[in-house]
């Protein structure tokens, strides 16, 4: 006869720790992708003329290629990736896919969105995970659409501390 575990709440754990998404940096992390935005960037700003800017940006684009592609190899081999799962955001390194860090979501107070050198041209930002008393807990880098990411932890975080009080009530029953 199989017996079936009841959950106090339906599709949720108490014990385990989901993975909501994993998150990859854009080059713009390292030094030769900051310097690559930069450069082009500069291009951008210094030809006002679109038709023009692009046959440009194709060309400068094309001479830099190798150094992107090296910025992306060295990104891919000993970068980060960032996870968010129901219980913590977390970073881990590609080699070996060690934790490094780990942030609970419920010592995070609010998230602040910046922007580092190079990023206007990758478009994207930098994530500062800060805590209650105001310190910096963790710093997603050079991310895309660092808005989204955001709403995603705030929900996520929303959604532990409802589930935390949902349990907390029904386990004093």
């Amino acid at each position: 006869m199989n017996v079936a575990v009841v959950q106090p709440i339906a599709g949720v754990s108490v014990n385990r720790e989901t993975d909501i998404e994993a998150v990859y940096p854009s080059i713009a992390s390292g030094f030769l992708g900051q310097l690559i935005g930069m450069i082009m960037g500069a291009v951008s700003a210094a030809i006002p003329v679109t038709f023009i800017r692009v046959i440009v940006l194709v060309a400068v684009g094309a001479a830099l290629l190798p150094l992107g592609l090296l910025a992306y190899a060295l990104n891919k081999i000993f970068g980060v990736c960032y996870i968010v799962t129901n219980r913590s955001v977390q970073k881990r390194s590609f080699l070996g896919n060690s934790m490094t860090a780990q942030v609970a979501l419920t010592d995070i107070d609010h998230i602040e969105i910046a922007s580092g050198a190079g990023y206007k041209f990758h478009r994207v930002g930098d994530l500062n995970l800060v805590g209650a008393q105001g310190n910096l807990l963790l710093t997603i880098e050079a991310i895309q659409f660092p808005e989204r990411l955001k709403h995603v932890i705030l929900d996520a975080r929303q959604a532990r501390q409802l589930s935390d009080r949902s349990l907390a009530q029904i386990q004093s029953r």
